[in-house]
């Protein structure tokens, strides 16, 4: 494995100019460029709930030694029914790495392909998770 060293942050940070938010946000200028769920070594100071988490965050930030996350054979051997919300258009995940994701799952995924939810529809609406674990138990059609 390898240290992210705070990925996002270092990219971000090579892009110069062309990523300056702060300089950004005049009415003439383009449109801010959001990160979505990134985390950035600042915010342990910068949001005060997250103080105390700092430190743990920088550690996980330089650890080197992670081991495989997800085991295909794992995936591919896995008997345990499940069922995602997709949405065709979500900003944080491309619906192709979800699909592709689903496919190795050898109990097989039912999938609910949609844009009537995006990336927070269990928040939106409690009915979702419910439609979720019907759609697991084969209850109710996909």
């Amino acid at each position: 494995g390898s240290a992210s060293a705070w990925a996002a942050e270092r990219v971000q940070a090579s892009l110069g100019d062309a990523w300056d938010y702060t300089t950004r946000l005049d009415l003439d200028g383009p449109p801010v460029q959001l990160t979505g769920e990134m985390v950035y070594s600042w915010m342990g100071e910068d949001y005060a709930w997250l103080r105390p988490l700092a430190a743990a965050a920088d550690i996980l930030a330089h650890k080197t030694d992670w081991g495989h996350i997800y085991s295909r054979k794992a995936l591919n051997d896995g008997s345990v029914p499940c069922a995602a919300l997709v949405s065709y258009d979500d900003i944080y995940v491309e619906r192709a790495f979800s699909e592709q994701t689903a496919s190795m799952i050898g109990g097989g995924c039912r999938m609910w392909i949609t844009n009537e939810f995006q990336h927070s529809g269990l928040r939106d609406d409690p009915s979702v998770f419910d439609k979720l674990v019907a759609m697991s138990k084969g209850e109710v059609e996909y």
